[in-house]
Parts: C-alpha cells; sequence; structure tokens
C-alpha cells in the first residue's frame, strides 16, 4: 500500500485541549446558516412547490428522490476531495470553505423560491435544475462544516458539547424558519413575492453565521502530509464500510431523519386541514424549539452521566411513543401540541448527538485501519443522511397523492387521515425501528472512546 496521510497534531498543539465558550458557540452559529437554508426547503418547498407554483405532489415527489440521489453522491465524491487534497491550505482543510461557499448556496436558494411564469413542463425542468444545483452547493459547506468538529478536539465531553452547540444553531435557524417565515411572507402582497424574499433576507444573515464559525474555531488535529499521499481509489470508499460501529450509526440515522423529514414535510397539510389553523404551525414551532433548547442545555450533562447512547435510546423511546399516542387520543389542540413537542423531543435527543457520534466513528476507524478519513467518512455519512432525505420526501410527497390529496380546498376524511399517518404514524415506526439498530449494533461505550482517544493520541507524540 501506498504512503498514507495518518493524524497527528502540531507541535505544541493537544488534541485534548479543553474548547472555550466562544469556539463552542461559534461552531453552533455555523449549523444556525445551515438550517436558515435546509431548513427553508425541508419545512416550505414542498408547500411552495404544490400550492404557489403549481406543480402536482407526485412529480415534487420524484423530483425530491432524484435530486437527493445525485445529491447524495456529490457529498461522497467532495469528502474524497477534501481528504486526498485538502491538506495545503494553512488555514486548515475545512474552515476555508466557510469564507466562501456560503455564497452560492444563498444564490441558490433566493432561486429555488423563484415562481417564473412557465409552463407545466418549463416549471418542472426549472425546479430540478435549481434544486440539484442548490444539493451541489449546500454539499460545498455542509461537508467541510460537518467535518470541522472531528479535527478540533479528541476530548469526549468536548465533542458531545459540540454535538450540543450545533443543536443549538440548528435550533436558531430553525426557530427564525418555523416562526418567522410565515408572518413575514404575509407581508408582502402574494407569496410569489414574499418566499424568495424572506429568503434573501435569511441567506445574509447566513452568510454573516458562516464567517464568524471561520474566524473563531481551529484545526488541531492536523494530517502528515506523505511523499506519497494516497491517489483518489475504490478502497478509500470499502475501508469505511469496514466500520461496524459507522454502518450502524448509519442505518439509525436513516430511520430516526426519515421521522423528522416526513413530519417537518407534512407539517403544514397537518395544521392546516387536520387542525383548520395554519397559524398553529407557527406556535408549535416556537414551542418546540424552546424544549429543544432547554434539552440541549442538560444533554452534554446527561451524556456524561448516563453515557451517549443511552441518551440517545431513551429518545427513540420517547419518540415512539409520543408519535403514537398522538394518532391514537381524540384530536385536540393542546393535546396535538404537547404530544408532537414530545415526539420531536425523542427524535431530537438523538439527532443532536449524531455529530458526536460521528466524531467518534472516525476515530475508531483510524484506530482499526491506521488511516484517518474524516472527509470520506462524514460525506459517506452525509450520504445516508442524503437518501434518508430522498426517501422522505418522496414518500411525503407521493403519499399526498396517494390519499387524494388536492391543494387549496377542504380535505376528505380519507384524506385527513392520512396526512396525520404520514405525520405520526410513520414517524413512531422509524423511531422504534432506530431504537432496534442502535440498541444492537453500536458497540462504542463513550468508556470505549476514551480508550481510543488516549490510544491514538500515545501512537502519535
Amino acid at each position: 500500500m501506498e504512503n498514507i496521510e495518518q493524524a497527528a497534531q502540531p507541535k505544541g498543539v493537544n488534541s485534548m485541549e479543553k474548547l472555550g465558550m466562544k469556539e463552542k458557540l461559534s461552531y453552533g452559529l455555523g449549523d444556525a446558516a445551515n438550517n436558515l437554508a435546509f431548513s427553508m426547503v425541508t419545512t416550505y418547498l414542498m408547500v411552495f412547490y404544490t400550492d404557489v407554483f403549481g406543480i402536482a405532489a407526485v412529480a415534487v415527489g420524484t423530483l425530491f428522490l432524484v435530486a437527493r440521489i445525485i445529491d447524495a453522491f456529490t457529498d461522497t465524491f467532495m469528502g474524497v476531495i477534501i481528504d486526498r487534497f485538502g491538506g495545503n491550505n494553512p488555514n486548515g482543510r475545512f474552515r476555508p470553505y466557510l469564507k466562501w461557499a456560503g455564497i452560492p448556496l444563498v444564490v441558490m436558494s433566493v432561486l429555488l423560491f423563484l415562481s417564473p411564469d412557465l409552463s407545466d413542463g418549463g416549471k418542472l425542468v426549472y425546479a430540478y435544475v435549481t434544486y440539484i444545483l442548490f444539493g451541489m452547493a449546500y454539499t460545498a459547506i455542509n461537508i467541510p462544516y460537518g467535518s470541522l468538529a472531528s479535527v478540533m478536539t479528541r476530548d469526549s465531553e468536548d465533542r458531545a458539547a459540540l454535538s450540543s452547540f450545533r443543536g443549538l444553531g440548528s435550533m436558531i435557524g430553525m426557530f427564525a424558519v418555523g416562526v418567522l417565515v410565515v408572518p413575514m411572507v404575509n407581508l408582502f402582497p402574494t407569496p410569489q413575492i414574499g418566499y424568495p424574499a424572506v429568503v434573501a433576507v435569511m441567506g445574509v444573515i447566513a452568510l454573516v453565521f458562516y464567517y464568524i464559525t471561520y474566524r473563531n474555531t481551529k484545526e488541531r488535529i492536523k494530517p502528515i502530509q506523505s511523499a506519497k499521499p494516497e491517489k483518489i481509489n475504490l478502497e478509500m470508499i470499502t475501508r469505511i464500510l469496514k466500520n461496524g460501529p459507522f454502518l450502524a450509526l448509519c442505518g439509525m440515522s436513516f430511520f430516526v431523519l426519515a421521522a423528522m423529514w416526513i413530519n417537518q414535510s407534512v407539517g403544514m397539510y397537518y395544521f392546516t386541514y387536520v387542525l383548520e389553523n395554519e397559524m398553529l404551525f407557527p406556535i408549535f414551532n416556537m414551542v418546540n424549539i424552546i424544549a429543544m433548547i432547554v434539552i440541549i442545555m442538560f444533554l452534554p450533562k446527561l451524556s456524561a452521566k448516563f453515557g451517549k447512547k443511552n441518551v440517545a435510546l431513551f429518545g427513540f423511546l420517547l419518540g415512539t411513543v409520543a408519535f403514537s399516542l398522538l394518532f391514537i387520543v381524540p384530536i385536540h389542540e393542546v393535546t396535538v401540541i404537547l404530544l408532537l413537542v414530545a415526539g420531536m423531543a425523542g427524535v431530537t435527543i438523538p439527532n443532536m448527538l449524531m455529530w458526536a457520534f460521528v466524531s467518534d466513528v472516525i476515530d475508531y476507524g483510524e484506530w482499526t485501519s491506521g488511516i484517518r478519513q474524516e472527509g470520506t467518512t462524514y460525506s459517506m455519512y452525509s450520504f445516508m443522511r442524503k437518501v434518508s432525505q430522498a426517501v422522505a420526501g418522496f414518500v411525503g410527497a407521493t403519499g399526498l397523492t396517494l390519499i387524494g390529496y388536492v391543494p387549496n380546498v377542504a380535505q376528505t376524511a380519507d384524506t385527513v387521515l392520512g396526512i396525520e399517518i404520514l405525520m405520526v404514524l410513520l414517524p413512531a415506526i422509524a423511531c422504534l425501528i432506530s431504537f432496534v439498530i442502535f440498541k444492537f449494533g453500536y458497540h462504542l461505550s463513550d468508556a470505549k472512546v476514551v480508550e481510543i482517544a488516549t490510544d491514538l493520541d500515545a501512537k502519535q507524540q
């Protein structure tokens, strides 16, 4: 085998160095920026396509499936490129992307929500082109951002804290999108004007957040550049596929993220046609985000006391029970909001910890193979997330067609029941499957992670 890059910290830098609050907050703002774009898509794009732009729901479902699968492959390619060519920048392998890659993402976000006067076929072509290009632009900044945490520290508690602060940043972005977008869009004469204007405002804020992340974070675990670095080859992929904890993490994430994204994609339909009060949707989002912030505040301590894996398993059980009850009990606005918040808490808890798990499986891969591949590992994990999003979008949009959804009219009883199944029953089933996969497939305890980190640091002294 050719001489390959291995991870090492530069002289005078300790990979177990404790991170300061400023650096943690700055890292979290990166995901606030991500969600100012990404949550707009997962929460409102399907409604925009079907009810504003005028594309049939089944066509939207196919678009989501095709575009996300294409995007999933670009994620893996981006990660391989970073691992192969990203070692020569004095500012690090990942941070420089945060300085400039947000600009094309913001431009594509605005174009995504424009409503040009086209034929039905022309609208579909426009949607395909802009949605695929948006996915590529998001990949160009999200893969480096997600990989960054794995080189900031090896300290297990700090990794859990970074995951929590990333979750906090995500909540900030989701709060802005979930609570402010509908009222802001309603300030404009038409949604055709309102959506792109609001997206542009969110985009400018996102660029500021990305720059703060770039300025205030530090890459402590750096690669030793070999004289003959590894060429791009299939072994870079197959090496990661032998990582058992990585595969379990991917399987668990696929189902729990599908639960979250199906729930988000049909949320507006649920509040509009089941509860018959769309203005409750931003209220639910506000209550939900407040609850998530409270959880995030306690998540590092809970993880330190009970272990990250056990906390994640509790989340799956909470989501399963809450979503199941919501499908069974009579519909009442207060009950719905409380159980939805509980169910989303169950989904969010493991989702907040996923980034710590990703850093852990990267270390595990280095420990077992002797080769560190942050970019490729994270991009393959992102590949799985994109496939999950594709399936969730396809299920949500195609499901609306199968249950007989007709835009902007009162729905039949069967259609209302179908929306309830999409909104709460499918997420309940997905949470249960995630519990089983993670319980029996992921064998990295926090104690094992500490052992691995200590061993890796000892080898690099």
